[in-house]
């Protein structure tokens, strides 16, 4: 296990917020970066507890760039105030036990990673989830694109050094199957869900919901299934997955169907799907919501990217591009049970004129939602301002209803690199401890762990 060496540069990350009274001292307060010269890509952030309950660590998951120049998953686990404790990097290697390229040796294919989740097991170590991406020249496989599972022991050691994997059909590398979560369910067992890609006859495929629930104990699968419309270009793509406290599954992700609230007609593009199964992988229910635009004559795509319990139900967040080519995040809320209760686009009120991106999200002490993400380009020439920067970070702050709070909305970054907020976990005091990816030019990217007040406030 090789540990990282982190650097704090406080002063050489821009950042530009609301003043705010109730904002923490700079000793509670912190910014610092995890990395080599190399590459990294964090794709999420977990709280550690203890035994009692009591947060005492944070998790970060995601990908590094190897010196072989492939992806492989990357963890890094630090204490509550960002000091690093220790960090390891595993990829999916596969020896095909036959020698293709005539040079004496069984050929090896390596996968490059891409991260999903991560998730804290309650017995000890971590499971992760993402996909892996594998080449083949000899074969002429290019991109064919494998769910792979991690089980970390404590030590952030793989367990029995295997990163196991399932495809989507077995011997045909031309189908993908795609990881994006996992959780621990209430029995001990986990469920994790992506999307898998079928083929439809005719040169047609599409990708639908995947789900498998899997008994950590007994080494079995419990059930799996997908669930999907046939048709080219009906994609089905689950992207968060939660326990419900009757014991349902929720899985929310996007797809193709028409929204249930019929706006623009009916002709609403890609919309937010909750699917919902019980117990045993049944089908209960899969209502399907867009964002209402203004302009009725715009179509709105949503693309989700993540999404968190609440009081009520959920908070989901994404990216809806819209017919006009103009992209803005989105916040959503729905009840326990998938039923719509608000939704609305983030067109940047402070920063006018500016695209954004919803990656991440947390709730506030008070439930406020906290969405996270990043500005593509943060050009404020058009707004009577002459500041041009690259990608920034994005922290915005949304009220119970999905109405932006006035004056909460900050950005970070380094001012010539494509920096992202990529997602946040919520302190017991709090403050909010978010993860980014921040640019430093030349093929160096680093994650960085911030941590902010409720306002997105550094002091």
């Amino acid at each position: 296990m090789r540990y990282l060496i982190y650097l704090l540069f406080l002063s050489a990350l821009i950042s530009c917020q609301i003043e705010d009274t109730d904002a923490p001292s700079p000793n509670d307060a912190f910014v610092k970066y995890y990395g080599e010269l190399t590459s990294y890509t964090a794709s999420d952030i977990e709280i550690i507890y203890d035994n009692a309950g009591v947060p005492f660590q944070l998790v970060v998951f995601g990908t590094k760039t190897t010196n072989t120049n492939f992806d492989d998953y990357f963890v890094l686990r630090t204490d509550l105030d960002g000091n690093l404790i220790d960090s390891a990097s595993y990829g999916f290697t596969n020896r095909a036990g036959r020698d293709l390229t005539g040079d004496g040796n069984p050929d090896e294919f390596r996968g490059n990673e891409i991260g999903g989740q991560i998730q804290p097991l309650t017995n000890g170590g971590f499971v992760t989830i993402g996909t892996s991406s594998i080449t083949d020249n000899n074969r002429g496989i290019s991109d064919f694109r494998i769910l792979t599972i991690g089980f970390l022991d404590n030590s952030l050691e793989l367990l029995n050094d295997t990163l196991y994997a399932i495809v989507s059909a077995p011997g045909n590398p031309d189908l993908d199957l795609i990881g994006n979560d996992v959780i621990e369910l209430s029995d001990g067992s986990i469920l994790l869900v992506g999307s898998k890609e079928f083929d439809r006859g005719g040169g047609i495929t599409d990708f639908d919901n995947f789900f498998l629930k899997y008994d950590i104990e007994n080494r079995e699968v419990v059930f799996d299934g997908v669930q999907g419309v046939i048709g080219d270009d009906e994609d089905e793509n689950a992207v968060r997955v939660f326990e419900k406290s009757d014991g349902n599954i929720m899985i929310i992700g996007d797809c193709n169907k028409p929204s249930d609230r019929g706006e623009n007609g009916g002709i609403n593009g890609t919309n937010v799907q909750l699917l919902e199964i019980d117990q045993n992988g049944s089908f209960v229910n899969a209502p399907v919501y867009g964002i209402h635009s203004n302009n009725g004559s715009v179509v709105s795509n949503e693309s989700v990217s993540n999404a968190i319990l609440t009081t009520s139900g959920f908070s989901i967040v994404g990216t809806t591009l819209t017919s006009e080519n103009d992209e803005f995040a989105f916040v959503m809320s729905t009840s326990s049970s998938g039923v719509f209760l608000s939704g609305n686009l983030h067109d940047s009120s402070l920063y006018e004129g500016i695209e954004t991106r919803g990656l991440g999200v947390t709730l506030a002490a008070n439930n406020d939602v906290i969405l996270l993400g990043q500005y593509p380009s943060f050009n404020l020439s058009g707004s009577g301002t002459n500041t041009s920067r690259g990608g920034e970070g994005m922290f915005v702050r949304f009220d119970q209803a999905c109405r932006p709070v006035e004056g909460v909305e900050s950005f970070f970054g380094l001012a010539d690199g494509n920096d992202q907020i990529v997602d946040a976990v919520t302190l017991p005091d709090g403050k909010i401890i978010a993860v980014a990816n921040v640019d430093f030019g030349g093929g160096v990217r680093l994650i960085s762990i911030m941590k902010l007040n409720a306002n997105g406030s550094l002091d």
